[in-house]
């Protein structure tokens, strides 16, 4: 069962671009696909929500976590470009002890746009860091 959950949990989050540690470059950023368009006048982290908020809640709010934790970080001279970090901690998954989601914005005339994203997991069994194979 869990296994069919994992294949289910990875066809669910097929459209996360991988993206690679390095922070891009503001002409990179502008150039990088985007992924999710936020709102104008949303902050960084309401965009994030929106763009996660079916893997964060179900349809009646509630989670199968324990703890969220969200972490931002400007980036660039005028703070026109943000990395976040979601970590979902205490999952009720007997198999999965955290899932992480690390994602690039940047400010366009629209708002944020999420132009990076990347999604891993740490293991309960066998792992001691994050892998981006789902855990068994």
């Amino acid at each position: 069962m869990r296994a069919i959950a994992a294949v289910l949990l990875l066809i669910a989050l097929m459209p996360f671009a991988v993206a690679d540690d390095a922070a891009p470059a503001a002409a990179d950023a502008a150039a990088a696909p985007v992924i999710f368009k936020g709102t104008r006048g949303l902050a960084p982290v309401q965009v994030v929500y929106d763009y996660l908020k079916d893997r964060i809640a179900d349809e009646h709010g509630l989670a199968d976590y324990q703890s969220l934790a969200i972490r931002q970080q400007a980036k660039g001279e005028a703070g026109e470009q943000v990395q976040m970090e979601v970590v979902l901690a205490g999952l009720k998954d007997d198999a999965v002890a955290s899932q992480r989601y690390q994602l690039g914005l940047v400010l366009a005339d629209s708002g944020w746009d999420i132009n990076s994203a990347r999604q891993d997991w740490k293991c309960r069994r066998g792992g001691k860091g994050w892998t981006t194979k789902p855990c068994k």
